[in-house]
């Protein structure tokens, strides 16, 4: 039960975080749609990569309080990321129903990136033995 409890308050950190970053992330997507009259995948593709180095640390020590350090995180959020962010083009490409943009397709590929990166942040990317004995 401490567990779930846990794993609840992180998935409501990681929403709020996540939210943010969704925000900083859409907001370059239109810039370079829009203003800028870039191609929606390649928009897409930048605008994800701009929320990286801030969503580590947002994630690292507001969504799952991890203080400590271990030099295998950055690589571990790395790898999760940038196939995460595979993923992300994959599913926005696959859902656009055109090349110049599509907001459905923007959700979608933010949807399933979101459950891919808590799951693997959470298992793979901050997870700590010892850090399981404290409460957040």
């Amino acid at each position: 039960m401490e567990e779930l409890q846990r794993t609840l308050r992180q998935v409501t950190r990681f929403a709020l975080v996540s939210g943010i970053s969704l925000g900083i992330d859409y907001g370059i997507y239109q810039l370079l749609t829009e203003i800028a009259g870039l191609d929606s995948s390649w928009a897409k593709r930048l605008s994800f990569a701009c929320i990286f180095i801030w969503a580590y640390f947002a994630h690292k020590h507001f969504t799952f309080r991890n203080r400590g350090f271990n030099p295998a995180e950055p690589i571990r959020f790395s790898l999760l990321y940038f196939s995460g962010w595979a993923i992300n083009s994959v599913v926005h490409d696959l859902t656009a129903a055109d090349a110049n943009g599509s907001n459905p397709a923007f959700i979608a590929a933010t949807f399933v990136w979101a459950v891919w990166n808590f799951i693997g942040q959470k298992l793979f990317v901050f997870r700590d033995r010892e850090r399981s004995r404290y409460t957040d």
